[in-house]
């Protein structure tokens, strides 16, 4: 019996006592990275959109319906049809303003022959004038010539002296005449400039009627001859958007009413691309013109294009509050990146894409994560592991970036490294608990608090 409860002892008893009664071994996880060795990049990401350098707009000439349109994306040259516009209401409009030249032409012949008639009535006036004139003048001087001889037969006592009064009478009579006929024949002069200036004046006003029913008839036939829109340059079709019914923005389309000179699609140049980011103005005073720029393509993340900053604006803009992508209340600046590469079947206007801007770069660096550094007392360490558990190391930090800490002293290229304080629990740090541990008080490690990160300037530095 005893043999028998020594064996069951054996086989059952003491597992079942080290499963359910004998005290558990607790294992603490501790997250864990390796000292890394390369080039260290001080940069920051902001997210932004491609857009070709140029793009040559392509308008709509005159108001109409689209009745066709090319597809967006299409690769096309220079002449390729773009669009093509209703022309039936312009074709009768057209024969109206023909019909409408055609009565304006008659009206400009009408005042002209009324002009002429007018001159050559008025010239037989002016001449008829012009002979009574002379006649008077011719009479006066006769008058003048037959009181002369008066005088000087009174003077010799051969005539009386009642006729030389007579004769002087006559003088007075003729000049009476003569001046009313001058008087007479400046009026006529007035009255016929009045009379052709005003002739000419309806004139003109017939015939400038007439030109603007012209240059009426060349716009529609004109519009009739641009129902055909070509690419003015060769490049790739966006169709231009427009409000649609729901209130929403949309493509335009077949079919939709567009109105003079309004810009039916853009065609830009995908050799030359770029990339527009809105900066946040904390970043902004961090970024130069020709600045290193990486660039990554949401649709292609493993591609990455190089690029530098090519223009920056010199104001800040909120964003849209309608714009989901933006930030309500955030200042932008926006910077325009030109990029290097050049692929116009692979990078289409509109893209997302990433950019890394290069504030700064370390060749060959050791640099750990920001997590693994720890500062307590102005001192700055980190836990390596070893063979009997993690040791406290003393290091010396240098640039750092959005998850990276260069080391310049005390560590080694692939050492294993915590990502948090081992000495403490993970609860108590996550909590912010600021009382030693158990194991602390035994090994009299002191906890400390998660990485202090100087300020941007003093990274710099």
């Amino acid at each position: 019996m005893v043999a028998l409860l020594l064996v069951v002892a054996q086989k059952w008893g003491l597992p079942m006592y080290t499963k359910y009664f004998s005290p558990k071994k607790v294992v603490i996880f501790v997250p864990t990275g390796k000292v890394q060795a390369g080039e260290f990049r001080v940069s920051f990401h902001e997210i932004g959109t491609l857009d070709a350098q140029k793009s040559v707009p392509v308008y709509g000439e005159d108001d109409g319906k689209i009745i066709s349109l090319i597809a967006e994306g299409t690769l096309v040259k220079a002449g390729d049809k773009i669009a093509e516009m209703d022309t039936t209401t312009v074709v009768r409009d057209l024969r109206n303003q023909r019909l409408t030249l055609k009565n304006a032409d008659a009206d400009v012949v009408r005042a002209q022959a009324e002009l002429a008639i007018l001159k050559e009535s008025n010239a037989t006036e002016l001449a008829k004038q012009n002979a009574d004139y002379d006649f008077n003048q011719n009479e006066l001087k006769m008058a003048n010539e037959q009181r002369d001889k008066k005088v000087r037969l009174a003077d010799e006592k051969l005539v009386p002296r009642d006729q030389v009064l007579q004769a002087e009478g006559e003088v007075r009579s003729k000049q009476l005449a003569v001046d009313k006929g001058k008087m007479d024949l400046d009026l006529k002069k007035k009255d016929i400039d009045s009379k052709e200036s005003q002739k000419l004046a309806e004139v003109k006003k017939v015939e400038f009627a007439r030109d603007i029913q012209k240059r009426n008839l060349d716009e529609l036939q004109g519009q009739v001859t641009s129902g055909i829109i070509t690419a003015p340059a060769a490049g790739m079709a966006v169709i231009t958007k427009t409000w649609g019914g729901a209130g929403d923005m949309r493509k335009l389309q077949a079919g939709d009413q567009i109105h003079h000179r309004q810009v039916i699609c853009q065609l830009p140049d995908l050799s030359k691309m770029v990339d527009k980011v809105n900066v946040g103005e904390s970043d902004a005073p961090r970024v130069k013109v020709g600045m290193a720029v990486l660039v990554r393509l949401e649709a292609i993340p493993d591609k990455v294009l190089h690029g530098t900053i090519a223009e920056i604006s010199s104001l800040a803009t909120e964003g849209n509050p309608w714009d989901t992508g933006s930030t309500p209340g955030r200042k932008n600046f926006e910077v325009v990146v030109a990029l290097k590469e050049s692929d116009p079947k692979t990078l289409k206007p509109g893209m997302t894409a990433d950019a890394e801007f290069i504030c700064d770069a370390v060749p060959r660096a050791l640099f750990v994560p920001l997590e693994s550094v720890i500062e307590k007392d102005g001192k700055t360490f980190v836990f390596v592991k070893g063979p009997k558990g993690y040791v406290r190391t003393r290091v010396v930090t240098g640039k750092y970036n959005e998850n990276f800490i260069v080391i310049t002293f005390g560590l080694q290229r692939g050492q294993v490294i915590a990502l948090r304080d081992p000495t403490r629990p993970m609860d108590e740090q996550e909590a912010g608990a600021s009382g030693p541990s158990a194991e602390q008080k035994k090994t009299k490690v002191e906890p400390a608090p998660l990485p202090v990160m100087p300020s941007a300037g003093a990274a710099k530095k």
